[in-house]
């Protein structure tokens, strides 16, 4: 059975934010798979956070007063000079400080983008986990179905994580690499399948200090596209998401996993399937230094029309039931 702690002490804040800005648009993202390792509701975001050893809740709440209220909630009073630390690390996760404004007047008129943006404005980049929450995610989607990500996300957490109770709601909250512990034998009982190794190594990675996302935040694309390929199990598909989501380099784009290009294919050219490529030279020449966030612009809103009203075409592609 999962340990249940209880967040009792709360910390209310103002966070501060680059216009244009949209709540929904910025913390609901419809092409996440659904875990409880978070929660939206209308004006209201519910996410777990593991800083340090510290296990947080955190509510986001967006007022009549277009004030973004958050509140960090902890089994224990924090002092200071940590709550700023935290404070510091949910604006660059949620990117609030970054001016997306010539994206947005650069291209609302634009053939393809214009609909999407009117949808869609105030959207800001988001990385809702760590560096290390986001690999272990990338390694539980890799070839295979959202169906399988979800079991095996679910028997994961159910063995490994904590279940946390603050705000009236629950939810999980993921392990930090100097937390898990587990055999290669302990996962595969749990149907990873050979994605073991990869979870084992990444975490050890981690331990050891080969990685340090602080300091890859740093990096100029070329040096942090080297260093994510270093890492065990890391290739282009997850620097493909790593760097756009958790570095938010919205000027980078390389490559274009399959299921996003054919997704891509369908809705912007009516196509089976373009040339990786073609389409991404496509989203260079037209977009620019927006070129990866133009894309995930795109891919967002594809996702939530879905949801609204279902494309048969996006369930053949997911392989929905």
């Amino acid at each position: 059975m999962n340990d249940e702690l209880h967040l009792e002490w709360s910390k209310d804040f103002i966070l501060s934010y680059k216009e244009p800005f949209s709540f929904e648009k910025t913390f609901y993202d419809p092409s996440r798979y659904e875990t409880n390792l978070e929660k939206y509701s209308g004006n209201k975001y519910h996410l777990y956070m593991r800083f340090e050893s510290l296990y947080l809740g955190l509510k986001f709440q967006f007022k009549e007063d277009r004030k973004l209220h958050l509140t960090i909630y902890s089994l224990h009073k924090l002092d200071d000079n940590n709550l700023t630390e935290i404070v510091q690390e949910i604006k660059a996760r949620f990117s609030l400080e970054i001016d997306h404004s010539e994206f947005y007047n650069s291209y609302s008129t634009d053939q393809y983008l214009k609909h999407i943006i009117q949808r869609n404005w105030g959207k800001h980049l988001v990385s809702i986990y760590s560096l290390y929450e986001n690999l272990i995610i990338s390694v539980f989607l890799q070839n295979t179905t959202i169906q399988r990500t979800k079991d095996m996300t679910c028997n994961m957490l159910s063995n490994f994580g904590t279940i946390l109770k603050f705000s009236d709601i629950k939810l999980f909250a993921m392990w930090t690499p100097y937390e898990f512990k587990a055999s290669s034998e302990e996962l595969r009982a749990l149907k990873v399948g050979y994605r073991d190794k990869n979870i084992l190594r990444i975490t050890q990675d981690f331990i050891d200090k080969k990685i340090n996302e602080k300091y890859l935040r740093s990096l100029t694309n070329d040096l942090l596209e080297k260093e994510l390929l270093k890492i065990f199990g890391v290739g282009k598909q997850t620097v493909f998401y790593s760097m756009l989501g958790q570095f938010h380099r919205t000027n980078y784009l390389k490559h274009i996993p399959l299921w996003e290009r054919k997704i891509l294919s369908k809705y912007l050219f009516d196509s089976e399937l373009c040339d990786e490529r073609e389409m991404v030279d496509w989203f260079h020449e037209r977009y620019g230094n927006w070129c990866g966030f133009a894309l995930a612009m795109v891919v967002n809103d594809i996702f939530y029309q879905h949801k609204l009203s279902t494309f048969v075409w996006m369930k053949k592609i997911l392989r929905e039931k």
